[in-house]
């Protein structure tokens, strides 16, 4: 019979790995959003793609876990293409729809 802590480290793997499956629909709205993705923050997907680096490298380094490290790597890897993919569409559309212009001033 597995141990606990055996149990407990192919949840998190299981559990993970079909996050990765969870960032696909975030992905495609991305990608067909015609406004640029307005409604994707950047700052918070670069946000968990750091954390999910640090901790790729905190599994691999000092846990020596190589499970943990590649589900962190592979969840890194989805939000940065979901970050890459949203600025892009943010550079396009407004290269295509030209920058908001700022009020004029009074006087």
């Amino acid at each position: 019979m597995p141990g606990f802590i055996e149990v407990i480290s192919w949840l998190f793997v299981v559990t993970n790995a079909f996050r990765l499956l969870a960032y696909l629909p975030q992905i495609r709205a991305a990608l067909k959003c015609p406004n640029g993705a307005s409604a994707i923050s950047r700052t918070t997907w670069s946000y968990f793609a750091l954390a999910h680096l640090t901790g790729h490298f905190y599994s691999r380094l000092v846990l020596h876990d190589p499970k943990m490290a590649m589900v962190l790597l592979g969840n890194f890897l989805a939000c940065s293409t979901l970050v890459g993919i949203v600025t892009w569409k943010k550079v396009r559309h407004r290269a295509v729809h030209g920058a908001v212009m700022a009020p004029a001033a009074e006087g």
